[in-house]
């Protein structure tokens, strides 16, 4: 290899090896083993941070008549010198001796047989529907913008817990875990010093309505925000962005298609049409930007750049023709397809709740230890004396305590069964759709996290007949409690959501959701442990200890659901209903006999 680095040849070398592989697999370029004009440099490119300027005029401080090609997004450069002897002196001066400007490293050059005609221009077309409105706002009206927010106060719309950086929500709070917000929950409004804005965005034709959602991102150098889609159904079109501070370049892309945008800063971007429901748009974290001069691409360092993003909230179902990306349309048909039948309920009962709890039934017992307040109040109440009945009792915690009233329990599964012999419980083996048990024998039925299991509404309906068919009439009463689907409720998480121990929920929830079709050709969504439920129908995976994961089948209810599902047996009479930390909860009581 020509040329020896005076102060350690071989990390030299290594770092020439590195190189040359890199650049037969970018580029199909090859070195040389000679001398030639053309010398990569293989530690200085548009990502390393360097400015093209600057580099330009270290190379002219050595040897003056020379090109420089900078590609786009390479960690490299190339220069072309006019004849072989300046490359050489260029080579011997430089590599491996004089440090690259502003780093803590020295150049490693390579010389390359020849340099790829490389277009250094973005070269691409707006995404249809997207405006850049330069100079939106005056430096004046840029600082005062700036000036009016206080990122070191704490307020109730001050989003701290992002990881990537500060965020302010006026209108309404946009939720991170689901991309939504809560329309019934609205918060401090848009600040009327901000009204300004809304007449500019009609003098401009952006938008013939008063926004209602403000989102304030303060964005420091190397901090950025994962590419997304703002949600289809809960904002109107456009969404309307403006940059202060600093300029920065947001990508934009669809399938393999990639538009890099310079957002200068005070202006305005408008994304409207198939740009805002079609092409996702982020902004990846670096501390430079790549970006177009005279000359051909440089880099340009980002500042703090604060973005004030004007949202329109909507009620109802989008009706975009974008339905590959539309979260309406996908999750309808999402739901259309879910159909199961009685053959197709029984195989996914089995497979996806009872061999699964047959199999981690141990790991299940070390789990569940405390009673929940609201059903030991329930038991708490029964008169001295009464025979309770715990359908599903799983490893029996709700069967200890309480001497004063006589408790037994029954489960499908064996291993549950198993364990709360061992405790000394009165246990029954049974499915709750056939309790072996007579009617009007008992006096309560407690039904804890069950019903959820069943796959069909009818299988649900025979569940809670049968509670009704054993219990007493007029006196017996029964506790059901069951999956909610909201587990977001008046803006309080519940304790499973709480227990997300994810730092960074904003990248989960860009995360595709999966799908498992099953033997009998249902397709099943898995739904992503600790966030939000987006189907009634799902896998939900149960991590078991040291190793080995599960998919348990489940049908969160939506409000009113199990009301509804209790109205439908006559027995039933609803007594009291409740949402308990994401669960819908019912008391029944059994209904007098008519002669």
């Amino acid at each position: 290899m020509a040329g020896v680095c005076n102060k350690s040849a071989k990390k030299c070398s290594r770092k020439q090896k590195r190189a040359e592989h890199r650049l037969i697999r970018d580029m199909n370029i090859e070195s040389s083993e000679e001398p030639t004009q053309n010398l990569a440099i293989c530690n200085v490119g548009l990502v390393t941070g360097v400015q093209r300027e600057i580099l330009e005029q270290f190379i002219e401080s050595t040897e003056s008549n020379f090109q420089l090609t900078m590609p786009p997004g390479r960690s490299y450069c190339f220069v072309s010198f006019s004849t072989i002897e300046s490359a050489s002196s260029f080579y011997n001066k430089v590599h491996g001796q004089i440090k690259v400007p502003g780093q803590n490293t020295v150049f490693y050059l390579l010389y390359i047989k020849a340099i790829p005609c490389i277009k250094e221009s973005l070269g691409a077309l707006l995404p249809s529907g997207l405006r850049i409105l330069t100079e939106f706002v005056s430096p004046k009206q840029e600082a005062t913008l700036l000036n009016s927010i206080d990122w070191e106060e704490e307020e109730e719309n001050m989003e701290s817990e992002l990881k990537h950086r500060r965020v302010k929500h006026f209108g309404y709070k946009f939720r991170y875990e689901d991309n939504l917000v809560d329309i019934d929950n609205p918060i401090t409004p848009i600040p009327e010093d901000y009204n300004f804005l809304q007449d500019l965005f009609q003098k401009h034709d952006c938008g013939y309505f008063q926004y209602d959602q403000l989102t304030i991102n303060r964005y420091l150098p190397g901090q950025g925000i994962p590419p997304h889609i703002d949600t289809h159904s809960i904002f109107k079109d456009p969404i309307l962005s403006l940059s202060l501070g600093s300029a920065c370049i947001m990508d934009f892309k669809r399938g393999k298609e990639k538009v890099s945008i310079d957002l200068p800063a005070r202006s305005l971007l408008v994304m409207s049409g198939e740009s805002r429901y079609a092409w996702s748009h982020g902004i990846c974290p670096r501390h430079n930007d790549n970006v177009e001069t005279d000359n051909g691409f440089s880099t340009r360092p980002r500042g703090t750049r604060v973005s004030f993003t004007f949202r329109k909230t909507r009620t109802g179902d989008c009706n975009c023709q974008y339905s590959e990306y539309c979260n309406t349309k996908k999750q309808n048909s999402i739901l259309k397809e879910i159909k199961i039948d009685d053959g197709a309920a029984l195989e996914i009962e089995n497979s996806y709740v009872h061999d699964v709890y047959e199999e981690i039934s141990n790991h299940f017992s070390e789990t569940r230890h405390k009673q929940w307040p609201n059903v030991t109040k329930f038991i708490e109440s029964l008169e001295l004396g009464s025979l309770l009945l715990d359908v599903g009792c799983g490893n029996g915690k709700y069967l200890c305590g309480q001497s004063s009233i006589f408790k037994m329990g029954c489960d499908r599964s064996t291993g549950l069964a198993e364990i709360c012999r061992t405790k000394g419980f009165q246990i029954a083996l049974a499915n709750c759709l056939q309790l072996p048990f007579k009617t009007d024998s008992l006096d309560a039925v407690l039904c804890i996290a069950v019903i959820h299991h069943l796959s069909t509404h009818e299988r649900r309906k025979q569940a809670v007949s049968e509670i009704m068919r054993v219990l007493r009439p007029a006196r017996g009463k029964a506790l059901i409690y069951v999956w909610a689907k909201e587990q977001n409720k008046d803006s309080v998480k519940s304790t499973y959501l709480k227990s997300n121990t994810s730092k960074n929920s904003e990248d989960a929830r860009q995360r595709e959701m999966q799908f498992k079709t099953l033997e009998n050709n249902v397709t099943l969504p898995v739904h992503e442990n600790r966030t939000e439920f987006i189907h009634s129908d799902m896998l939900v995976p149960w991590k078991r200890k040291g190793g080995g994961d599960f998919l348990r089948y489940y049908h969160v209810f939506e409000n009113g659901e199990l009301e509804s599902l209790c109205s439908d047996v006559p027995a039933a009479n609803i007594k009291k209903s409740y949402y308990d930390q994401g669960n819908w909860c019912v008391v029944l009581e059994k209904m007098c006999q008519l002669n």
